[in-house]
């Protein structure tokens, strides 16, 4: 574990830099696909950890675990289903950042930045699917009225509530069996230290 104010608030900044640079040059010049769990995702994180690394270098106290792991969550549902649909992703230029390097930078800080013992209560741990679960009903409403559900795999038009509600359901216990998975071994690694 990374351990000094400064140097975490530096690396906090660097990450924040890249992921809000790669957002931008990516979406600015599609502005109609800015509600892509994508963009949105990389976007809050970078943002997250450009408050947290400024916090930190003025003498505060970082953004708390709990937010980390909720970042940490978003980037590897995206790293997730990219890697389960290759194919179908745009890895060109910023997108590579994206789609691959970013959720791994944001698992990176999670390992050598974050402080897990910080999370008192594991109950706490079901604070990470906020952030999906209300992405999830967004792609719903906006479907329901524009007919656009975003994302294929969503179209319960095409392919059916049950089967969209089946995927939904395994989304919501893969994301957090990782994220009591990262929290107890951060827990157990942070006892050894």
């Amino acid at each position: 574990m990374i351990r000094g104010g400064k140097v975490k608030a530096y690396i906090k900044l660097g990450i924040a830099a890249i992921l809000i640079a790669s957002t931008l040059i990516a979406y600015v010049p599609i502005p109609w696909h800015m509600i892509e769990y994508t963009f949105l995702s990389n976007l809050i994180e970078g943002v997250v950890f450009a408050v947290s690394g400024v916090l930190l270098l003025t003498g505060r106290r970082p953004v708390p675990a709990l937010i980390d792991l909720c970042l940490v969550i978003m980037a590897l549902i995206l790293l997730g289903i990219v890697l389960t649909n290759f194919g179908s992703f745009n890895f060109a230029g910023p997108f590579l950042f994206l789609h691959v390097v970013n959720p791994l930078l944001v698992l990176f800080h999670w390992m050598l930045i974050t402080e897990p013992e910080q999370i008192r209560h594991p109950v706490d741990v079901l604070a990470v699917a906020a952030f999906p679960a209300a992405y999830i009903v967004f792609l719903f409403v906006h479907g329901a009225i524009s007919g656009d559900y975003i994302y294929p795999i969503f179209d319960v038009t095409q392919l059916g509530v049950a089967h969209v509600a089946i995927f939904v359901g395994v989304i919501v216990v893969v994301f957090l069996a990782v994220a009591y998975a990262l929290y107890f071994a951060g827990r157990a690694a942070a006892k050894r230290v």
